[in-house]
């Protein structure tokens, strides 16, 4: 059921919850035939699965699109915050990054920012500096 999983969610601190993906080389690829390791996988409508069969393959979810799922479908600011610190605070907090997964003097500067209304990728920032846009 899917309230089920937002119900528990609510019960468990909010500091120790870490959204993930298991995504694999398809993520955000177009439909179509990939390998995974000596596996041939088919992806359909964004779902990867072992050619042949009906077993899933890994996730096509990229990290953006986690985001945007754990933010849920209108955005308010308390699930906006929830969105970042399952996706970047928390896990980094978990990997024991000091610098990671905050904004502050001495951290590592690594941001992705995203489109105000969409909340698609618009650029991203590793170590300081910008490294792209979501359109190339």
């Amino acid at each position: 059921r899917a309230g089920r999983g937002r119900r528990q969610r609510r019960r468990v601190a909010p500091h120790r919850l870490v959204a993930v993906t298991d995504a694999m080389a398809a993520a955000g690829a177009d439909d179509g035939r990939y390998r995974l390791g000596a596996q041939e996988i088919d992806v359909r409508d964004g779902v990867a699965r072992v050619t042949g069969t009906t077993t899933l393959a890994g996730s096509t979810a990229t990290a953006d699109r986690l985001f945007r799922s754990v933010a849920g479908g209108a955005p308010s600011d308390p699930s906006l915050l929830r969105a970042v610190a399952q996706t970047s605070t928390n896990p980094a907090r978990r990997l024991g990054g000091d610098d990671l997964g905050l904004l502050a003097p001495g951290a590592r500067a690594d941001l992705v920012a995203l489109d105000a209304s969409s909340l698609e990728v618009h650029r991203v920032m590793r170590a300081g500096a910008w490294v792209g846009t979501a359109s190339g």
